[in-house]
């Protein structure tokens, strides 16, 4: 088996080296610390499974899910991520993963994943899975912030991390009138004002970790 892991931490890919090489030993395994080295390597190659981090390098990699999907559409990739709230799960299986695990679980876990996903199915942790049940079963309506497109929600989270304009057009390659007008957008979109309310929102629903 063919497996390509993306996380942006050297020791990070060299744990999951380990356990994959004990698990399968006679897998393949390449690597990938960014975004575009992902794109790179899954347009370049064919892999059994893609085991992906959200966060690599001040980039979220949901934002280019779909360029994966489009790339390999029979590819499934398992997101691995510290981030366990169910927005990003529901992200993540919207924009085309096959499976979502936090990295605190244990490796069988991921091995179980690897082995569902390969079998052509989807799989999410237990404790996720209770999660989006619960928010199902009690009818509760989708969240301002989940009816954002994936570039209007990237913008969203560096806003509320307080950066300006200029700073989020340069991080993303935008321009600056093009970033303000995603601004106004999400605004409209959430029924919120101005950037202070966005960072306050972004920090009740534990969108931002202003920490990191």
């Amino acid at each position: 088996m063919r497996f390509l892991l993306a996380d942006d931490h050297a020791i990070v890919r060299s744990g999951l080296r380990q356990i994959l090489e004990e698990e399968f030993p006679k897998c393949h395994i390449g690597e990938a610390a960014t975004c575009p080295e992902v794109l790179a390597r899954v347009k370049g190659d064919e892999w059994d499974a893609l085991i992906l981090d959200v966060s690599m390098a001040g980039q979220n990699s949901l934002n280019i899910l779909a360029d994966i999907k489009t790339a390999r559409p029979k590819m499934p990739v398992i997101v691995l991520s510290m981030h366990g709230e169910r927005q990003f799960v529901i992200r993540a299986l919207r924009e085309g993963a096959s499976a979502y695990l936090t990295k605190e679980r244990a490796p069988e876990e991921l091995f179980h994943a690897i082995r569902t996903v390969l079998a052509g199915k989807r799989y999410i942790g237990e404790s996720l899975a209770e999660q989006i049940a619960d928010h199902l079963a009690i009818g509760s309506k989708q969240e301002p912030h989940e009816a954002l497109s994936p570039r209007e929600y990237e913008i969203l989270v560096l806003l509320a991390r307080a950066k300006s304009v200029s700073d989020i057009a340069a991080e993303l390659c935008l321009s600056a009138k093009t970033v303000s007008t995603y601004r106004s957008r999400i605004l409209e979109k959430m029924a919120l004002h101005s950037n202070a309310e966005l960072m306050q929102y972004a920090i009740t629903h534990g969108l931002v970790d202003l920490a990191a």
